[in-house]
C-alpha cells in the first residue's frame, strides 16, 4: 500500500505542475474533473458523518452532511453535463458556464460556512477565529468578484484543481512515511 500511495502522490505531484502550467486547458477539462472531485468529496463527508456517531458536536455533524450532499448533488449535476458535452456540441458551452457559476458559488458559499466556524471559534476561545474569518471574507470576496470576471473564475479553477492535486500528492507521500503500529 505504501508504494501505491508513493506512486499515486508523484503522479498527482506531475498532474498539479501540468494544471498549474496549463490553467485554460485544465479548465476545460474541469467537467470531468470537477464531477469526480466534488463527487468524492460529498462521498467522503458522508462517510465522515456515519462513522462519527458518537460525536456530541451534533451541530457540526448535521453541517457535515450537509456540505456532503450538496457537494454531491454538484457532483452529479457536472458528471451529467460532462457527458452530454460528449455527445452534443452545444452543451459544452453551457457546461462550462456552468461549472463557473457553480464554482463561483461554492466560494461564496465555503465563504459563509467559514464566517460560522469564525464565529464559533471565538466562542470556544480558538486562537486562530482571525485568520479563518479573513481567509472566509476573501473566498466570498473571489467568488463575487470572479462572478462577473468569469474569465478570472476559468483560470482559477485550473489553479485550484492544481493545488488540490499538489496537496493530495504531498499527502500521499507523506504516508508512507508516516509510523502505523
Amino acid at each position: 500500500m505504501k508504494t501505491f500511495n508513493c506512486i499515486l502522490g508523484v503522479f498527482s505531484i506531475f498532474g498539479a505542475i501540468y494544471c498549474m502550467c496549463f490553467p485554460g486547458a485544465t479548465f476545460l477539462s474541469s467537467g470531468l474533473i470537477v464531477a469526480i472531485l466534488l463527487g468524492v468529496l460529498g462521498v467522503c463527508s458522508i462517510f465522515e458523518y456515519a462513522s462519527n456517531r458518537e460525536r456530541k458536536n451534533e451541530e457540526g455533524r448535521k453541517g457535515l452532511v450537509a456540505n456532503g450532499v450538496i457537494e454531491l448533488i454538484f457532483g452529479i449535476s457536472a458528471a451529467v453535463m460532462s457527458v452530454l458535452a460528449l455527445f452534443i456540441p452545444w452543451v459544452r458551452g453551457v457546461l462550462d458556464i456552468m461549472i463557473l457559476i457553480m464554482f463561483v458559488f461554492w466560494l461564496i458559499y465555503a465563504g459563509v460556512l467559514g464566517i460560522f466556524r469564525a464565529v464559533a471559534q471565538k466562542k470556544r476561545s480558538g486562537k486562530f477565529w482571525v485568520l479563518t474569518l479573513v481567509m472566509s471574507i476573501l473566498l466570498i470576496i473571489t467568488g463575487l468578484y470572479g462572478a462577473s470576471h468569469l474569465l478570472y473564475a476559468a483560470f482559477a479553477i485550473g489553479y485550484m484543481i492544481g493545488i488540490e492535486l499538489l496537496v493530495y500528492g504531498v499527502r500521499l507521500i507523506m504516508s508512507v512515511f508516516e509510523d502505523k503500529e
